[in-house]
C-alpha cells in the first residue's frame, strides 16, 4: 500500500514535543557569554540573599536545638548553591539543563516553609517577591525564551510523560504468618 501510515508511538510523540519545544523556546537573541552574570541578575540575587540570611541569623538565634540548626545550615547551603546554578542556567540551551536556578528556587522555598524559620506574613510575602523577580531576572537573561508558547509546549511534554512513564507502585507488602498460626 502506498499511502499507508505508520502509528505515532509515545517515543516519537515525545520527539515532536521535544523538538517542538526546542524550536519555540530559543531565543533569537544571541546567548549570553558562559559566566557571565548580566546586572539585573547580581541584584536580584544580592536582594534575596541577604534578605533570607538576615532571617537565617534572626532564626538561628531562637532555634530550640540541635536538629532546628541542622535544618537552617541546610537553607544557607541551598543558599550558597545558588550563584553557581544562576551562571549555568543563563547560557543553557533548551535541551540543556535550564531549569537548574528554578528547581533550586523550589527547594529554597520548601525548606522555607519550616517552623525554624518563623516568618510571619510581611517576611514571607517579601521572600517570595524577591524569588520571583530573580527568577524573572533570569528568565529575561537566559538563552531559553520563557513565554506562553514554550510554558505550554513544556506541559504538553510533562503531561506526555506522566501518562507514557507513569510512576512504579510498590507491591503490596505480605504479610508473615508465624509458625504458630497456620
Amino acid at each position: 500500500m502506498l499511502f499507508e501510515r505508520e502509528p505515532l508511538t509515545p517515543e516519537g510523540r515525545f520527539q515532536v514535543l521535544s523538538s517542538l519545544f526546542n524550536r519555540v523556546a530559543t531565543k533569537s537573541a544571541p546567548s549570553p557569554v558562559k559566566g557571565h552574570v548580566p546586572q539585573t541578575v547580581l541584584e536580584a540575587y544580592g536582594d534575596l540573599n541577604s534578605h533570607i540570611r538576615y532571617i537565617l541569623e534572626s532564626a538561628g538565634r531562637h532555634a530550640p536545638d540541635r536538629a532546628a540548626h541542622a535544618r537552617l545550615r541546610k537553607i544557607e547551603k541551598l543558599l550558597d548553591e545558588l550563584p553557581d546554578s544562576i551562571v549555568q542556567t543563563l547560557p543553557a540551551g533548551p535541551q540543556e539543563n535550564w531549569l537548574l536556578l528554578y528547581r533550586r528556587l523550589v527547594a529554597l522555598y520548601e525548606l522555607l516553609d519550616e517552623p525554624e524559620v518563623g516568618m510571619d506574613a510581611e517576611e514571607f510575602a517579601s521572600v517570595v517577591q524577591k524569588m520571583v523577580q530573580l527568577a524573572g531576572a533570569v528568565a529575561q537573561e537566559s538563552a531559553v525564551e520563557v513565554d506562553a508558547s514554550s510554558m505550554f509546549t513544556l506541559l504538553l511534554m510533562q503531561i506526555h510523560l506522566h501518562r507514557y512513564s507513569p510512576r512504579k507502585k510498590r507491591p503490596a507488602r505480605r504479610r508473615k504468618t508465624g509458625k504458630n498460626k497456620r
